[in-house]
């Protein structure tokens, strides 16, 4: 449940301490963060990012999957003086779910997946990012929007197991490279 009494302030704080604990992210994972911990509505959301990026506590960087969120200088002085006036309700709830969520944001940086439709139903692009090189990119076509918005929900999990089946089903075993030597 969201807290009404919030103020705009306390908000920006909010974005602050978030962002420095999870690290850098996208605007829209940053936005399901806050939303989905019942931290703060959307529109409060945009209120509050709107006065930090203005004031300049917060920037862009560019990233290979677009662009990242991170804090500047200038903003992470602000969440250091002023961090203590979050609310106790308020900390518990960054504190309980950053951990979860920062892993879960490195896996979708780690492990992109993306969909669009065609005119033959839903292209969907599975990639795996490995020290900022592309080292997987998978390719398929979902029936529904639905089953493309699952493939890409469930890639980070599943992207290690599958990337290792396929390299193993298309490989050599490891006696045939015996052999070879």
């Amino acid at each position: 449940m969201f807290d009404v009494h919030a103020t705009e302030e306390e908000d920006k704080l909010v974005l602050l301490c978030a962002l420095d604990r999870l690290g850098g992210c996208t605007e829209e994972q940053l936005l399901r963060f806050v939303v989905e911990t019942g931290l703060i509505t959307q529109f409060r959301f945009y209120l509050a990012l709107g006065g930090l990026r203005e004031t300049g506590f917060v920037r862009e960087a560019r990233h290979l999957e677009g662009m990242l969120l991170i804090l500047t200088p200038e903003g992470r002085q602000s969440m250091e003086l002023f961090g203590a006036r979050i609310r106790a309700s308020q900390q518990q709830k960054l504190a309980e779910n950053v951990r979860a969520w920062r892993r879960r944001i490195r896996d979708e940086q780690q492990m992109p997946a993306d969909w669009k439709e065609t005119d033959n139903g839903y292209v969907v692009t599975l990639r795996a990012l490995e020290g900022g090189a592309e080292i997987f990119n998978l390719t398929l076509t979902a029936a529904t929007k639905v089953q493309a918005k699952r493939f890409c929900e469930r890639w980070p999990k599943k992207a290690p197991e599958l990337y290792q089946t396929i390299m193993q089903a298309l490989g050599e075993t490891a006696a045939q490279d015996d052999e070879q030597k």
